[in-house]
């Protein structure tokens, strides 16, 4: 089995001067968008793929080392699954 993963905060997620900028709504639509995407494309090679949501997963950004302030996000993260 292959899976990837689609994390609404590589849609998006953006540090300010001072803070960060993270429309959720628009992530999370993305995010969902690329997974179907990659889900129809597989299923046209012949795959069997299953889609999963997970209902809110700690992420983390910044932090100490980074020079960007540290900030936690629940969000849902959009997995696919090949299998074979």
């Amino acid at each position: 089995m292959n899976s990837q993963h689609f994390n609404p905060t590589n849609y998006g997620f953006n540090f300010t001067a001072d803070w960060y900028e993270f429309d959720s709504k628009a992530a999370h639509k993305a995010a969902m968008k690329a997974r179907n995407a990659e889900a129809k494309r597989l299923r046209k090679l012949g795959h069997k793929v299953l889609c999963s949501t997970n209902g809110g997963q700690l992420m983390s950004k910044g932090g100490i080392g980074s020079g960007k302030p540290h900030i936690e996000l629940f969000v849902s993260v959009y997995h696919l699954t090949v299998c074979a």
